[in-house]
């Protein structure tokens, strides 16, 4: 595809002016704010800053991206895993609820907004009048205007995504002065109140970019009229304010300008030949910058993350052509789910690119082995395929989730046979990486807001067709001829599974009522952390003449769900420095001292 570089200017610092006269020499390389944000270069440079900020959240930390692991990990379809129940602790915790507002990953990914944020503000209140004393800015025109408009979208998700993780963090408007603190908000629905506003004046003020058509890939890398509708109706749905969501969705899918890609291409969504599709809403752009540092570009290619969500290559008879690195095992689809998706979507493309089944695994898909394309019965018991180690493959059932992992080549079970680039297309990273653009918002799941929010409305008939749009491309064969919550829910589970949606969903249709939680964590499947699976390959470990895959199951260490884990902590330094109060379970950390 052709990649969208937005202008990032490097090299440059700001700082404040002393009246000292020992620090009135001019420093070389530097340029005073007093001399910034003064021309349309100037916003510009501020809003690629802005951008490349909100790379930080989709990138690595280390061996993690946190956001990703905290949302996906948290869910009750997916098990971390790992080479044995300690591997990958620092992150696994979020799946066993283990976790407290001491944790590196937690605080990583809340600075990490907060960060963002900071940038948008930069935008925001130097080139407005949204600041402290309400200044006039330096420098106005219709192109500052526009980078206000974007800046105030990615502000609002943001802010949308921190609400849904911390329930009530600070709505942080405008740049704060050094005597200020961020002030803490009274309640979730008022930050998703707020969202939704802000939303609005973007869209209102006519100048945010807009998709020119679906074709059109550059809309998807900026904060565009689409992406301001999807966020005003997701921030709108989690404030159980389904008539708004429907409002701006609707707006959205009546636009035609996005759309869902065919069946058959259903995987690209999730790698490099998917970048810029017709479903992408939007999606941080990833790109090799030779400007920038080895490790900056390793980071935003999470490198070592493609290590993690890839399979346990060492205890592999071969690597697969497909995999592009030596795989850690970080993360595997819970069983139970597994058998529910394939007895619901059998022999779909759309499950076929979230996991494959053991004999897809082992003989459909190719292998370092000189017979993929024999008959089956060379390839029963061809020594260079399966699961060699005889301690097996940890948290895995019979079922290998590949929806997230990178690929170095697209395996033709996906393809048909057909040619597709790798997702580390870039040789001077290197197989750990994953250069495929960082999915934030895709059609997909802006269909399946709206029907939820079509239900028991007037609307049902548009609710239903969307939701049936979705049904059929998925391949399944399954259309429901009504619209329900029970069908909706399943559907999202399946469409949108390893995407960060299921956990949030689940907390806010448990506030509602809809779903139990409890019910769902601590028994659901026999208990989703009391029957961890770890499979083996009967053919190395018994001797068999043909492979095999079995399971053997253990229990990990873990606290059973409660309401306390519907939002995190804030991490501890954080929440002190800023007086913060936590919510739930959690209100026992709000000690005395906090308050002083």
């Amino acid at each position: 595809m052709k990649k969208i570089i937005l202008p990032i200017i490097l090299g440059f610092a700001l700082v404040a002016v002393s009246c000292e006269k020992l620090l009135e020499i001019p420093q070389k390389g530097t340029l005073s704010t007093l001399e910034f944000y003064a021309s349309d270069a100037d916003a510009e440079a501020a809003l690629a800053k802005m951008y490349s900020s909100f790379l930080s959240v989709a990138s690595a930390n280390g061996i993690n991206n946190p956001e990703l692991m905290i949302l996906n990990y948290s869910s009750d379809d997916i098990l971390a895993a790992g080479g044995n129940i300690d591997d990958h602790d620092e992150f696994r915790i979020f799946c066993e609820f283990r976790y407290d507002e001491t944790n590196g990953i937690l605080k990583t990914c809340y600075d990490r907004y907060v960060s963002c944020i900071y940038a948008c503000n930069l935008v925001i209140s130097n080139f407005s009048t949204e600041n402290r004393n309400e200044e006039a800015p330096k420098w106005e025109s219709n192109y500052t205007k526009q980078c206000v408009a974007e800046a105030r979208v990615l502000r609002a998700y943001v802010h949308m995504m921190m609400a849904i993780l911390w329930n009530r963090p600070a709505i942080i408007d405008r740049l704060l002065e050094p005597d200020e603190l961020p002030i803490q908000a009274e309640s979730q629905s008022q930050i998703l109140k707020w969202v939704v506003s802000e939303c609005e004046k973007a869209i209102s003020s006519g100048l945010l970019p807009e998709r020119k058509s679906v074709n059109d890939k550059d809309a998807t890398v900026r904060m565009s009229k689409g992406f301001a509708q999807f966020v005003a109706g997701k921030a709108a749905m989690f404030d159980n304010d389904p008539a708004t969501a429907r409002k701006y969705l609707g707006d959205l899918i009546n636009s035609g300008k996005y759309a869902l890609v065919p069946t058959e291409e259903y995987w690209t969504n999730f790698h490099v030949p998917g970048d810029g599709s017709v479903e992408k809403i939007f999606e941080p752009n990833y790109i090799y910058d030779s400007n920038l540092s080895f490790w900056d570009n390793v980071n935003n290619s999470r490198w070592m993350v493609a290590d993690v969500l890839c399979w346990r290559t060492d205890h592999l008879a071969s690597i697969p052509p497909c995999t592009p690195c030596a795989g850690w095992n970080g993360g595997a689809i819970q069983e139970g789910f597994a058998q529910k998706f394939l007895e619901h979507d059998g022999d779909s493309p759309r499950r076929k690119a979230c996991f494959l089944t053991a004999d897809e695994w082992l003989y459909e898909m190719e292998w370092n082995s000189d017979k993929n394309d024999a008959p089956l019965a060379e390839r029963k018991t061809d020594p260079t395929r399966g699961i060699e180690k005889t301690d097996g493959i940890y948290s895995h059932g019979p079922y290998f989730e590949w929806k997230r992992m990178s690929y170095a080549k697209p395996s033709r079970i996906l393809t048909g046979g057909k040619e597709y680039a790798g997702d580390n297309i870039n040789a001077v990273m290197g197989g750990a990486s994953n250069q495929a653009n960082f999915n934030v918002a895709r059609y997909a799941e802006a269909l399946l807001l709206y029907a939820e929010a079509c239900i028991g409305s007037s609307d049902e008939a548009k609710g239903l067709k969307a939701l049936n749009d979705v049904q059929q491309r998925s391949g399944s064969g399954k259309i429901s001829s009504k619209l329900t919550f029970q069908d909706v829910m399943d559907e999202k589970q399946y469409e949108m599974w390893w995407e960060g949606c299921r956990f949030p969903d689940l907390v806010r249709w448990d506030n509602a009522g809809k779903v139990d939680m409890k019910a769902l964590y601590n028994t659901q499947y026999g208990g989703i952390h009391k029957k961890v699976p770890t499979v083996f390959d009967a053919y190395f470990t018994k001797g068999e003449p043909e492979h095999r895959l079995y399971t053997e199951y253990s229990s990990v260490k873990f606290n059973d769900f409660s309401d306390k884990y519907k939002y995190l902590p804030f991490p501890r330094d954080r929440k002190a420095s800023n007086k913060f109060k936590d919510v739930l379970g959690w209100e026992g950390l709000n000690t005395a001292e906090d308050a002083e």
